[in-house]
């Protein structure tokens, strides 16, 4: 890139800066503010479209190439050209943009979603986000996304409504959409989305970050799930300016360093206004702040108004859908010529649709799309089958789910060594169907293998391997008897399960897009059969494919000698069974907190309510999952970031050095306001390096995360906050092997409301490190 060049990013990154700085200094109110009328009127402010206009695009550090042709060619087109662009409309697709043929432009294909093609056939299903999250190793979650970003490619897809970032973020253990995201940690977040990005870009299809923002809940989330009279509003997530940028903001800006070619907006309102149209939000937030250079996306039925182009760049699915969902944008061209909207804002509305189009290539080289939706027949065609399936892509989706199941109790039983006879009970029958991955449809899957979630983020697998089928073909292979009970049937369960050496329980739970989880039971059958196993066997391991459960009657039974979180696994159902027999070791940790109780959790974290108008105050402020058990005293049954292994590990020679690095991986930058910050410097620049020697101490092979907590001084702040993680592969007995976490600027700032930027607070820092939030031998203190 040209010095000129550069030098006119730099000096348009400080003027966005200074001017959104401006618009937010207006509106601070002071931080130490509690009360539901006080501590959010920051963002309670009119959607105001002059403090806030879109800002015009410039393609930003990267993409100066691709902007300048999405520009060139955005030039040449008519108004009715430009306004169709931005529409969708019913196509092969889930979502269709109008294609310009003249200009060489084809629709533009977008298709669901956060574990693969939605619908397809030919297609790979990866694990869950959240059992990727399970993993904490980057390079599983960005070849996860890397492949499954090739998969849309192939099918022809160009822009792929994946992956969750931090919407949801995981507030609520009940929320439906969970198991879609990964962490509710903002740093973690922030890690899962940039590398999520990058996977599938570098696949060259467009990520489309979602949903922005605040998005916490099913229940209420939008009218045409919850009324049809028209009277019904979408839920208001009301967040404070603080907890807005240090929880919620932050991994969507991690995401834009990750080059995000687009962002989904969310079906909720913020702070009283529609997500999709609020000024504040997505135009002093995101396109301003952290700097998005790409377009929003509506969620399906999120435009509520032709005038919320001044905000969201994309209706979708526009007038597809045979209209359910209005046909707004369609008058786009009327509201231009009478001086509603200006030409301009519908011009850079295309610029950032077509700016990655350009940047990733596709303007070269992609095939028709593949793919069919059909929608309740909107639109209907012939769907061509196309295997674009590859052999390694089924071997990283096995060692993803092997390495997403968490060990969260162990007293001998496993691993299960040479069993004469094994019994298994419970939720491993034929695996739930298709029809459970229609948004808002519920299935049947009290006896079903759960291998993930319903609704837009489902996938259809090309075949399941049940853990039943693979302990049959075990029993062959080792030559032991191996008995099963699928449904509750007391007398079968006390037979089977009272001459087994061990007792396997397969326990499930489902969770969907539409629809948050009452509780955190797993139901009367289910409850029936544990209850029969623990009281018929001596040895019984639980493992479950479920969001948080509540089994905290048989967390310290003396029967129950195991316990296994193996979440939802996508295709690769068996994979776990090889970690119970001890052929591989159990490496993943939760990513998040697992409670005793629902009252554990922050009161009404789901609002439930019959008023037209809901509203949810996020009360809690930053003090999300672990950070609220810790600062109430809480003490979860299992920890943020816990895992057991088959081996021990120790941590020690913890050491904190001054070591300035240059932020060199951002692919795009943001533009958040920082105290020190002179034109050069960044954020996310490195400033301190904290190492550790992590030992293994037992006497077999295995694998360990090192965690990074930091305590910031100051007054009403978590006990510590995760900073960094690393997964060390394959550490033999008595090795020893050195870790790494580089801090940046960022990782040591809070967000002054005041002052509206990014401030160190004054004082010592307390750097701790072990393998879990709650556990943390090693500490260090050290100033800035």
């Amino acid at each position: 890139m040209k010095l000129t060049a550069i030098l006119a990013i730099s000096i348009a990154l400080a003027l966005t800066q200074a001017r959104a700085l401006d618009a937010r200094q207006a509106d601070a109110v002071d931080a130490t503010e509690t009360s539901n009328t006080s501590r959010y009127d920051a963002f309670h402010q009119p959607n105001d479209f002059e403090r806030f206009p879109a800002p015009a695009s410039t393609g930003g550090k990267a993409w100066q190439e691709a902007f300048s042709k999405a520009k060139d060619m955005v030039a040449q087109m008519t108004l009715e050209e430009k306004s169709g662009i931005l529409l969708s409309h019913d196509g092969r697709c889930v979502g269709n943009t109008h294609g310009v043929d003249r200009l060489g432009i084809p629709d533009l294909c977008l298709m669901d979603g956060p574990t693969g093609v939605r619908p397809g056939s030919g297609i790979s299903s990866f694990p869950a986000g959240q059992a990727a999250a399970a993993t904490w190793d980057r390079d599983l979650i960005y070849q996860r996304s890397k492949a499954m970003g090739q998969e849309f490619f192939d099918k022809g897809v160009h822009i792929a409504l994946a992956p969750v970032s931090a919407g949801p973020l995981g507030r609520s253990p009940l929320g439906g959409r969970n198991w879609e995201g990964s962490y509710p940690d903002a740093y973690a977040n922030g890690v899962y989305s940039y590398e999520s990005v990058r996977g599938m870009q570098d696949s060259h299809v467009a990520a489309t970050i979602k949903h922005f923002i605040g998005y916490e809940q099913e229940t209420s989330r939008n009218p045409y799930t919850v009324s049809s009279d028209g009277g019904q509003e979408p839920i208001s997530s009301n967040v404070d300016d603080k907890t807005m940028h240090e929880v919620y903001l932050a991994p969507f800006a991690q995401a834009i360093r990750g080059g995000s070619a687009h962002v989904m907006c969310s079906y909720n309102k913020i702070n009283g206004t529609n997500a999709c149209g609020n000024a504040q939000a997505l135009n002093g937030l995101l396109k301003g702040e952290i700097n998005h250079q790409g377009a929003v996306i509506s969620d399906w039925g999120g435009i509520h108004s032709s005038l919320d182009v001044l905000a969201t760049e994309m209706s979708a699915p526009g007038t597809g859908f045979a209209g359910l969902f209005g046909d707004y944008y369609s008058d786009m061209p009327q509201l231009v010529n009478n001086g509603t909207v200006s030409e301009d804002r519908i011009d850079d509305a295309c610029i950032r649709i077509l700016t990655p189009y350009y940047w990733l290539g596709q303007d070269e080289e992609h095939v028709p799309p593949e793919v069919v939706f059909n929608a309740n027949n909107y639109y209907e065609a012939e769907d061509t089958y196309k295997n674009v399936r590859k052999p390694d892509t089924a071997q990283l989706i096995h060692q993803i789910a092997l390495e997403s199941a968490v060990l969260l109790k162990n007293t001998g039983g496993l691993p299960l060594n040479n069993p004469e006879r094994l019994a298994v009970v419970g939720a491993l029958g034929d695996t739930a169907n298709s029809e459970c991955g229609a948004t808002g449809t519920g299935c049947d899957y009290n006896t079903s293998l759960l291998t993930m979630g319903g609704g837009s983020g489902w996938s259809d697998a090309p075949y399941i391997v049940t853990p039943l089928d693979a302990l049959k073909t075990r029993a062959r292979d080792a030559n032991f008897e191996l008995s099963h009970a699928l449904t509750y049937d007391e007398e079968v369960i006390n037979d089977i399960a009272g001459r087994a050496d061990s007792t396997l329980v397969w326990l499930n739970d489902w969770a969907e897009e539409s629809a948050d989880r009452e509780d955190l039971t797993i139901g009367e059958e289910q409850s029936m059969m544990l209850e029969a196993a623990v009281h018929a066997s001596s040895n019984v391991i639980i493992v479950m494919n479920s969001p948080v459960v509540d089994i905290e009657q048989y967390a310290e039974h003396p029967n129950v000698t195991a316990i296994v979180q193996a979440h939802y696994t996508g295709e690769a159902a068996d994979a776990v069974v090889s970690a119970l027999f001890g052929d591989e070791n159990f490496s993943g940790k939760l990513p998040y907190t697992w409670g005793k109780r629902l009252e554990d959790w922050p009161n009404n974290t789901i609002v439930t309510t019959d008023d037209n108008n809901p509203q949810a105050y996020f009360d809690e402020g930053v003090f999300v999952d672990y950070k609220w058990f810790d600062k109430h005293e809480i003490e979860p049954r299992y920890e943020f970031g816990f895992g057991l292994s088959y081996t021990t590990f120790e941590c020690s020679d913890i050491k904190i050095a001054d070591n300035y690095k240059k932020d060199d991986m951002a692919i795009q930058d943001t533009a958040e306001p920082f105290e020190g910050f002179d034109g050069s410097n960044s954020l996310y620049d490195v400033i301190k390096t904290v190492t550790a020697i992590v030992t293994n101490t037992g006497d077999r092979k295995g694998s360990e995360v090192a965690q990074l907590y930091v305590t910031l001084p100051g007054e009403d702040m978590p006990v510590r906050e995760l900073r960094g993680f690393e997964k060390i592969r394959d550490l033999d007995a008595g090795e020893s092997r050195e870790v790494s976490f580089d801090v940046t600027l960022k990782d040591l700032s809070t967000w002054d409301v005041q002052r509206q930027m990014w401030v160190v607070p004054q004082g010592d820092f307390v750097f701790h490190v072990g393998n879990s939030s709650r556990n943390l031998p090693l500490n260090a203190t050290s100033s800035f």
